[in-house]
């Protein structure tokens, strides 16, 4: 779900109004730039986890999926020619992922009502992975040859009891999962960092209520799928982006209350279309995929919300807030042309995420104005931390935002 992009397009109209500013535009929570005029906005955002939520809104750890993993006959089929209890090993793993987003968010006022403009991500990724295995009672076959078949004389494993055979280990067992004579081909489990433009976003916002210090902007845009879709010879999801298009719709609402106070909500819907990739096929209760099972598949990602309901409270130039975002997808649906049994693919794709949010922002509008700054400015600083979720990461989060206009 660290695979979704937030519209904010930055109202800058608000320097030709009056002297008393509305939270909505002062803070840059409004969503449309001026006529005549664009407006600006750098996001970054630094992700961490090193936990995720299973179907059941389990918390564990990100390794456990590889981690105390018995390499017997329900791994490796093939090892049951060597009768029960035959195994290359118990696995270690731990896992942990650091990830940076960055948004580069400009708009035009086509007028004071209606915006165009473009959202365009850059991503970066790395999973730290630490895998190792201990343990085995089956070694290397030194005379294995994987040019011809696996068979009961031709077998890559001999039993640890014949001289000369030492225990598997962990590199004979990453070279094991990327031996394509084996039918595996998998990348070694490794840390790994991916980067690159995520999927751009070309849309429109249009106000259509204005009234009694309360505003509603609707929004739609067009999400293009160039981000380079997921490595399906990689057990690790390396992905940034999902790299299919969509089409994006949302509604945001601003009140701004009595005191200092106010009140902003946003509701995002995004329709996922179809399209063609290239996707592993594992068979129900295979631990692994074999490199054979690989087909190019249509796939249908699920459909997806973003909820934020926040609250706000202004003094000076500064605002303080508290918030409540809530993202969710429906579940992916996958067809094969020919009649491949893909239900694998689409078990547990259902996943929502909750998450808690502070933030303090700070404008420099006034400042501007005054002559103290040479171009205006306006600064937030957010931390989101993830409270519960269903088959999903566990993020913990901080944006630094900058916005500005010309």
């Amino acid at each position: 779900m660290d695979k979704i992009i937030f519209v904010s397009f930055v109202s800058t109209a608000v320097i030709f109004a009056s002297e008393t500013l509305p939270s909505s535009s002062h803070y840059a929570l409004s969503s449309l730039a001026p006529k005549g005029h664009w407006a600006l906005q750098l996001e970054g955002k630094n992700r961490t986890t090193d936990a995720s939520y299973d179907n059941r809104h389990s918390k564990s750890g990100l390794g456990s999926a590889y981690d105390n993993i018995e390499l017997d006959q329900n791994v490796f089929p093939m090892l049951s020619v060597f009768g029960e209890g035959a195994s290359l090993g118990k696995t270690s793993s731990t896992m942990d992922i650091d990830a940076q987003q960055y948004e580069f968010t400009i708009g035009y006022g086509i007028s004071d009502d209606l915006t165009i403009g473009a959202i365009i991500p850059y991503r970066k990724k790395t999973i730290h992975m630490k895998f190792s295995v201990a343990g085995a009672n089956l070694g290397v076959n030194p005379i294995f040859d994987d040019s011809s078949p696996v068979s009961a004389t031709n077998t890559p494993y001999l039993p640890i009891s014949v001289e000369g055979i030492a225990p598997i280990n962990t590199q004979q067992i990453q070279n094991v999962l990327s031996s394509q004579a084996l039918d595996f081909g998998y990348k070694p489990l490794q840390t790994t960092t991916t980067s690159g433009f995520a999927d751009p976003t070309l849309g429109v916002l249009y106000r259509v209520y204005n009234k009694n210090n309360a505003s509603i902007i609707l929004g739609a845009g067009y999400r293009f799928g160039i981000a380079k879709e997921d490595d399906s010879n990689n057990l690790l999801e390396t992905d940034i982006g999902d790299g299919n298009s969509g089409i994006r719709l949302q509604v945001e609402y601003f009140s701004d209350m009595s005191h200092g106070f106010d009140f902003y909500s946003k509701i995002e819907y995004g329709i996922e279309l179809e399209d063609r990739v290239d996707k592993r096929v594992p068979e129900k209760g295979a631990f692994l995929a074999s490199l054979s099972s690989t087909e190019k598949l249509t796939r249908d990602l699920g459909d997806y919300r973003i909820y934020d309901l926040e609250v706000g409270k202004s003094w000076r130039d500064f605002r303080a807030c508290v918030a409540w975002h809530r993202s969710e997808k429906d579940s992916d649906h996958y067809s094969s042309s020919k009649g491949t049994d893909v239900s694998t693919l689409e078990t547990n794709t259902y996943a929502y995420t909750n998450q808690w949010e502070g933030s303090l922002s700070w404008s420099g509008l006034d400042a501007w104005k005054k002559g103290d700054l040479p171009f205006p400015l306006i600064v937030n600083l957010t931390y989101r931390d993830t409270y519960k979720a269903k088959n999903a990461l566990d993020w913990s989060e901080v944006h630094l935002t900058l916005t500005s206009f010309f």
